[in-house]
C-alpha cells in the first residue's frame, strides 16, 4: 500500500500539475489551494483511510520542494475545525490544528532569511542553510565540508547577495467572540510566512479566520535573549470566513425548526416577549431592539474593499431614569446576539473604542491594535453608561456608526479597520431623572454630531401607574410570573434563529413598500417646511426606514418587505421620536437641522453682535458678551426659541469670518 506522502504526491500531480506549471510561467508569488473535501475523499477511495489516519498535515509542507514550485505554494484550504483555540496548551505541543480565530493583532509584511549563503574565507565554498523559522537564531555553519578545508575551516562569511528571502508577519490570534465561553478568551502568537504574508492576502484586524498549522512552544524572545517558553502557531493556510455568522452547530435538525418558526403567525411577538422578559412593558423599545439585531441587508459583496459604502448596521440608544431596565435590556440582547462585546463607558477610552498603537512585544516596532468596535465587527457593540464616555471617544464612534470603518494615522502607521457594527448604547439623563417639559439636548451629555447617527432614540420613563407598578412588582419578586416557557424563545434557539436567518435571509423592498417610503418621506419634509418651526427629516431618516423594514421582514423569513413592513417600522420611528418630545415636522432637530425661526434669531444675534464689535472692536469684552447673552435670550423667550447655545452658535459664526 502506498504511503501517505506517496498518496499526497500522486494526487497533486493529478489535480494540480498543470495550474502548478502555468503559475510557476507567471514568476511571481501565488497559492494553489488543494482542497481538504476532495483530497480526502481520494484518500478514502484509494486506501479506505482518511486525511488524519494517514497524517497528510506531515508532508503538505514539503510539496512545495518536492514539486519545485518556486514562488507557487501548495496551501490545504477549507480543513474542518476540529480544535478550540481557548482549550490549546503544552500538550498540543508539535500537533497539527484546525481552529477559528479572530485576529486581534498584526504586524506590517517583513523580510526575513529563507536560504542563507555562507562563504568559506579558506577554499571559498559556498554552503546553504534553509532557515526553516524566522525566529531561529544560529544558523551559521561550524565547520567547511570541502576537500581542501579537510572538516578544519571554522571562518564563514554570510553572503546576503547569493542568499533568499521571504515574507512573514506575526499575528495574535483569540477566540471569536461568538466561541467564547463566559466572556474570558486567550491570546496566541502565531506567524504568517511567504505568499501569505504577502499584502495580496489582505488579513486585517478584526477578520475571522480559518487557521491550520503546527502548534508549538518556543523560545520567548526579548532583546535576543531567551526568557522562558511560549506558544508560537506555525500557520500553514489562513483563510477568511466569508460569512461571519456561520455557525457549525447549528445542524440540519435546527434548521427545520428555525424555518418552522419563521412560519408561525406570531414570530415577532414571540421574538419581542423573549428579549428581557423579567422587564415588564417597553413593547416599542423591545421591538426596536428585535430590529436592530436583525438589521438590514448585508451585500453579497465586501463592501468595506470599494469606494461606496451603504451601511446596513442599526444604532439604538436608550435613554431613561438609573433602575429601569435599561441595563437588564442590554444584558438580554448580550445573551442572544450572536456576537456580541458589552462594555461600560465608566472605563472605557477613545483608543479602546476604535484603535490604539502598541508596541510589538516581538519586533520592538509599533503596530495598531483593534479597539472594540473593530473587534465586534458584524455583531453588536453594546455599551452602558454611555452618557459616561468622554465626548472624544464618543465622536470616535462617528465614523465606524455611519462608514462601517475605523481609520487610523498614528506613529507613522496608516490603517483602516472594518468595524460594521451595530451600536447599542444605555444612557441616564443628567439630573438623574428625564423631564418631558425641558429639551432632550439639555439633558444628554452626548454630542450633536454623535446623537444623530442612531437610528431609534428611545426613552424609558419611569410613570407611576397602579396597574402597571403591580404586574412589575409581580414581574420582580415572582420569576414564575414573568412568563411561561412556551411564551418565550430559548435563548440558545434565539441566538440561532438569528444567525441563521441573518446569514440566509436577503428581502427586497416592494415596490409598493418604496412608494410608501418615499411619499412618507415627501410628505413630511413638505409639512415641516409650511411651519415657520419645522424640522425637515433628512436623508438619513430615511435610509434608517428602510433598514428598519427589511428587519422587520428578516424577522419572518421573507424574501420581500411589503408596505405592512414599511408601515411598522414608521411607528416604531414615531413613537421614538415621541419619546423625545419631537414630532414628524420637527425630526430634523436630532441632525442638527435649524427651523426658520431659529434661523431668523440666529442671523438677528449675528448681526447684534456685529454691531457692537463695530463699536468696541472685535475682541468684545466679558462685560458686554455677558450683556449680549441675556440679550440673546430675551430675544429666545419672545420668539419661543428653546435652543440650547444658540449665542454661543452665532458667536463662533462671527469668529469664523474674521
Amino acid at each position: 500500500m502506498a504511503s501517505g506522502k506517496a498518496l499526497l504526491i500522486n494526487y497533486i500531480k493529478k489535480t494540480h500539475q498543470k495550474e502548478i506549471d502555468q503559475l510557476k510561467s507567471q514568476n511571481k508569488q501565488c497559492k494553489v489551494s488543494i482542497d481538504y473535501e476532495a483530497l480526502n475523499q481520494y484518500l478514502l477511495d484509494q486506501t479506505g483511510k482518511d486525511f488524519w489516519k494517514h497524517q497528510i498535515y506531515t508532508y503538505i509542507d514539503q510539496m512545495d520542494e518536492y514539486f519545485n514550485t518556486g514562488n507557487v505554494t501548495l496551501k490545504l484550504m477549507n480543513v474542518p475545525e476540529k480544535d478550540n483555540l481557548h482549550d490549546l496548551d503544552a500538550t498540543n505541543n508539535n500537533k497539527w490544528i484546525s481552529t477559528k480565530a479572530m485576529i486581534k493583532n498584526i504586524t506590517d509584511v517583513r523580510v526575513d532569511l529563507k536560504t542563507a549563503c555562507f562563504i568559506c574565507r579558506e577554499c571559498g565554498k559556498l554552503h546553504y542553510v534553509e532557515v526553516t523559522d524566522p525566529t531561529q537564531q544560529s544558523i551559521r555553519p561550524t565547520l567547511c565540508d570541502a576537500m581542501d578545508c579537510a572538516g578544519t575551516s571554522k571562518s564563514m562569511r554570510f553572503n546576503k547577495d547569493s542568499s533568499t528571502y521571504r515574507n512573514y508577519r506575526l499575528l495574535k490570534l483569540e477566540e471569536p467572540l461568538e466561541l467564547r465561553s463566559g466572556g474570558s478568551t486567550r491570546e496566541f502568537k502565531a506567524i504568517v510566512l511567504d505568499y501569505l504574508a504577502s499584502p495580496f492576502t489582505n488579513l486585517k484586524v478584526g477578520d475571522v479566520v480559518n487557521v491550520c498549522g503546527f502548534f508549538k512552544i518556543e523560545p520567548i524572545k526579548s532583546r535576543n535573549k531567551r526568557d522562558g517558553y511560549e506558544f508560537l502557531i506555525h500557520i500553514h493556510n489562513i483563510t477568511q470566513v466569508d460569512d461571519v455568522f456561520e455557525d457549525s452547530r447549528i445542524s440540519e435538525e435546527d434548521v427545520a425548526e428555525i424555518i418552522e418558526l419563521s412560519g408561525k403567525e406570531d414570530i415577532f411577538e414571540l421574538l419581542c416577549r423573549s428579549i428581557a422578559p423579567e422587564v415588564y412593558g417597553y413593547e416599542n423599545v423591545k421591538k426596536g431592539l428585535i430590529l436592530q439585531l436583525f438589521e438590514g441587508n448585508r451585500p453579497s459583496n465586501d463592501t468595506f474593499k470599494t469606494s461606496h459604502m451603504d451601511r446596513w448596521t442599526i444604532h439604538a440608544l436608550l435613554i431613561g431614569d438609573p433602575g429601569i431596565g435599561k441595563s437588564q435590556l442590554i444584558q438580554s440582547v448580550k445573551q442572544r446576539a450572536p456576537k456580541n462585546i458589552t462594555i461600560s463607558g465608566t472605563n472605557s477610552s477613545k483608543a479602546g473604542l476604535t484603535v490604539t498603537t502598541v508596541r510589538d512585544e516581538l519586533t520592538g516596532t509599533w503596530t495598531m491594535e483593534a479597539g472594540v468596535a473593530v473587534l465586534a465587527d458584524t455583531g453588536i457593540l453594546s455599551i452602558d453608561e454611555y452618557d459616561k464616555l468622554p465626548a472624544s471617544a464618543q465622536k470616535s464612534l462617528n465614523e465606524p456608526m455611519e462608514q462601517s470603518c475605523v481609520s487610523s494615522a498614528k506613529a507613522g502607521l496608516h490603517q483602516i479597520m472594518s468595524a460594521r457594527t451595530s451600536i447599542l448604547a444605555g444612557a441616564n439623563p443628567k439630573y438623574s431623572k428625564f423631564d418631558p417639559y425641558k429639551l432632550y439636548r439639555e439633558q444628554l451629555d452626548i454630542p450633536e454630531s454623535n446623537l444623530s447617527r442612531f437610528d431609534l432614540i428611545f426613552v424609558l420613563k419611569d410613570d407611576v401607574d397602579k396597574e402597571k407598578d403591580s404586574k412589575l412588582a409581580d414581574a420582580l419578586l415572582n420569576k414564575d410570573f414573568i412568563a411561561d416557557e412556551s411564551e418565550i424563545l430559548d435563548v440558545d434557539l434565539f441566538k440561532k434563529y438569528i444567525t441563521w436567518i441573518k446569514a440566509n435571509c436577503f428581502p427586497v423592498l416592494s415596490n409598493d413598500a418604496k412608494i410608501l417610503l418615499r411619499e412618507f418621506y415627501v410628505d413630511t419634509r413638505q409639512t415641516a417646511l409650511q411651519s415657520s418651526d419645522g424640522k425637515p427629516i433628512t436623508p438619513r431618516d430615511l435610509k434608517a426606514l428602510e433598514r428598519l423594514t427589511i428587519a422587520r421582514a428578516k424577522c419572518e423569513y421573507r424574501s420581500e418587505a411589503t408596505v405592512s413592513d414599511a408601515i411598522e417600522a414608521i411607528d416604531i420611528y414615531k413613537e421614538a421620536l415621541s419619546g423625545l418630545g419631537l414630532t414628524l415636522a420637527t425630526a430634523g432637530e436630532l441632525h442638527g437641522v435649524y427651523s426658520n425661526d431659529e434661523l431668523n434669531v440666529l442671523s438677528d444675534i449675528e448681526d447684534m453682535i456685529i454691531a457692537k464689535q463695530e463699536m468696541e472692536g472685535q475682541i468684545l469684552s466679558d462685560e458686554t458678551l455677558k450683556q449680549l447673552k441675556m440679550e440673546c435670550g430675551l430675544l429666545c423667550h419672545e420668539r419661543g426659541i428653546k435652543r440650547e447655545g444658540i449665542f454661543d452658535i452665532a458667536y463662533s459664526n462671527i469668529k469664523k469670518t474674521l
